[in-house]
């Protein structure tokens, strides 16, 4: 019989006091942001005798576990415990994940998982059936993290780590949208703008969405914002017309970005970088120090956000019966 024991968590405060301690806990489990992405999902706990161990969410598509556009990242979260030494913690984690991973292949006909960046041994995926036919398929992934600490509070913005560290057309914009006095801010009433905006940017790269999408995602912004989770930054020319929306998230531990678009009629080639780059100060001064550009998987998106600095980071998504 099993030292461990899954139950369907019921507790959403404990939930999240688990999402905020767990080194895996991102937003993207936490339970505002689970109940409002659209989705059908449940969360599991997992204890070892009465003492709680780690938890899983899985989104859910009839009998399968599938993935989300709108939910980055999941998998397993285990519980710190900065009491354990780290020899133990590592040979505790690989027997959860294996006991995890046995349930739901024991209710799930097909399984995909996004797990954090912070998960660092993805074995006890890669040797379930090691011998069969039924494995785990691993897909690599990268993110980008980015320390913004040397935004949080400067004279000369040129003269930051961070300015320093963006590469040269970086730069370029930047000063030439501080020539030009394009101006940044907040207006978190613009949920309705950005998805226009989002919308006539699928349209001109030939990209399927459903109008389905873009209700959550709307619906998702408002009520991030409404927890104080999100902001909406909007960039403005010297004529004041918008040039171009993001959307960044946080948790206790860092912030995300998680949408953005151009107006489709901004003409200022800065746009896109000063979007980025206020937004990071913006968030430096609300004492946040690390920013997660969440995917640079694609080449276009991937060096643009790149330019900015930052640390390179795997991830996987694992799949099974697809």
């Amino acid at each position: 019989m099993s030292k461990y024991r899954i139950e369907k968590a019921t507790d959403l405060e404990k939930w999240d006091k688990l999402v905020d301690d767990s080194p895996q806990g991102t937003i993207f489990s936490n339970s505002i942001y689970l109940n409002s992405f659209g989705g059908k999902y449940e969360i599991f706990f997992v204890f070892k005798g009465n003492e709680l161990k780690a938890g899983f969410p899985i989104i859910l598509s009839e009998q399968n576990i599938v993935l989300d556009e709108l939910v980055i990242y999941g998998g397993i979260l285990f519980y710190y415990d900065k009491t354990q030494k780290e020899t133990k913690a590592k040979s505790e984690r690989f027997e959860i994940s294996e006991e995890i991973i046995s349930f739901l292949d024991l209710n799930y006909k097909k399984i995909e998982i996004a797990l954090s960046p912070k998960i660092e041994d993805l074995r006890p995926f890669l040797w379930h059936n090691y011998h069969g036919e039924d494995k785990f398929i691993p897909d690599l992934r990268y993110t980008s993290y980015l320390n913004i600490s040397s935004l949080k509070k400067f004279e000369n913005e040129e003269e930051t780590e961070n300015f320093k560290s963006l590469e040269t057309l970086r730069q370029r914009n930047i000063r030439e949208a501080r020539k030009k006095e394009a101006k940044t801010y907040i207006d978190n009433s613009q949920s309705d703008l950005f998805i226009e905006y989002y919308k006539n940017l699928m349209i001109s790269q030939n990209e399927k969405f459903e109008n389905s999408k873009l209700i959550n995602m709307k619906n998702l912004i408002d009520i991030l914002v409404e927890n104080n989770l999100a902001n909406i930054y909007i960039v403005e020319n010297s004529e004041n017309v918008i040039q171009y929306i993001t959307v960044f998230v946080w948790d206790n531990k860092r912030a995300y970005y998680l949408f953005g678009s151009p107006n489709p009629d901004g003409e200022e080639r800065y746009k896109g970088t000063i979007a980025f780059w206020d937004s990071f100060i913006d968030l430096a001064k609300k004492g946040i120090s690390e920013i997660d550009l969440e995917g640079i998987n694609s080449p276009s998106r991937g060096w643009f956000k790149l330019g900015f600095g930052g640390n390179i980071k795997a991830y996987y998504e694992v799949r099974k019966g697809f």
